[in-house]
This record gives structure tokens, C-alpha cells and sequence, in this order.
């Protein structure tokens, strides 16, 4: 399947921008990364591997660049779950923030409902022709929950050293109990 490797989906988009769409793009990438709130809603969304946004003006050539008639947003990420998973969790858990990047593409329909949204996404979309991934076989919450085991492992391992046969076996049980979520 298109975009798709192992847990891992691929997603690329661009669309044209309204005049003046990029300096209201200025206002809402400057507030999005210096506005901690804003930030708080993407981080519950654990299933994104990565996300990029980026303003296209011109094409490199070796030289100035090939300048281009129109502005473009560009919107990159790889993900866990299905493509309509995706676009709903987006559509529902960050709609205003959706509205202020896209709102200022040409025929961006808005968030919600979601099936406008998602027809105005697969229209601007590009199946990715390469694309890679650091644990295919993994979610971001799975790479996650195993650097917490993984931690967790090493403070026990240096505790554990001297510790006699019941303080051992008390001291991992309160690992167990520590790590639980997260096996």
C-alpha cells in the first residue's frame, strides 16, 4: 500500500496560498512554537512520528531558484494508525490551529465537518516516493514506553548489586509495579 511502512504512514500535502496567507502564516508557526499551550494539545496526539510544515516560494536550481507563481504550503508527517485516523484526530483535537495554517490555503473548507476536510486533503496530496522509518515494526507510544522500561532497567541494575535475596526480589517487584504500564 501507498505510503505505508510496517506501524508507519506517510503523508504529503501542498496547497497554493491565498495573498497574504503568508504573513498570517508567520503570526500562527511563531505563536505555535513559542506559545506552550498551543503545543500541549499536539503532544496528546502520541501516534505522530513527525510533522513538518514549510512555505515554498521557489525551487532550488543550483542558482537563485526557480521562483514560482504562487506561495505553497507544505505539510509533511509520518504517523501510526490509518490515514483517516489521522485527519480526524487533527480535525477534532486541533481544528483552530488546522483553520489558522490552512485557512489561509486557497479552497481549504475547514475542519470540521471532517469528510470536507478529508476531500480537500486527498485533493492536494502526493504519495510519497521514498520515505524512511527508524522502527517500522514500532508505534511512537511502543519506542516511548520502551525508553521508560529502558531507564527504568538501568536505575534497578545499580541498585541492585548489593542488595540481598528478599531486598532483591521487594526492590523488583517495585520495579514491576513501576514499569507495568509501559510493558
Amino acid at each position: 500500500m501507498a505510503n505505508v511502512e510496517g506501524k508507519a504512514t506517510a503523508i504529503t500535502v501542498v496547497t497554493p496560498v491565498r495573498h497574504g496567507g503568508r504573513f498570517l502564516l508567520a503570526i500562527v508557526f511563531f505563536v505555535g512554537r513559542n506559545v506552550t499551550a498551543t503545543l500541549e494539545k499536539l503532544q496528546t496526539l502520541s501516534f505522530i512520528h513527525y510533522a513538518r510544515w514549510a512555505v515554498i516560494r521557489r525551487f532550488p536550481d543550483g542558482g537563485k531558484g526557480e521562483r514560482l507563481g504562487h506561495t505553497y504550503l507544505f505539510f509533511e508527517s509520518n504517523f501510526n494508525g490509518t490515514w483517516d485516523q489521522y485527519i480526524d484526530a487533527f480535525s477534532e483535537v486541533v481544528p483552530r490551529r488546522m483553520k489558522g495554517i490552512w485557512g489561509t490555503s486557497y479552497g481549504f473548507p475547514g475542519p470540521i465537518p471532517v469528510e470536507p476536510f478529508k476531500d480537500y486533503i486527498r485533493k492536494n496530496e502526493y504519495v510519497a516516493n521514498h520515505y524512511w522509518s527508524a522502527y517500522p515494526a514500532a508505534t511512537t507510544t511502543e519506542i516511548v514506553s520502551a525508553q521508560r522500561v529502558a531507564r527504568a532497567l538501568d536505575d534497578f541494575r545499580g541498585r541492585a548489586v548489593n542488595l540481598d535475596p528478599e531486598a532483591f526480589a521487594d526492590a523488583y517487584r517495585a520495579l514491576l509495579t513501576e514499569v507495568q504500564r509501559d510493558l
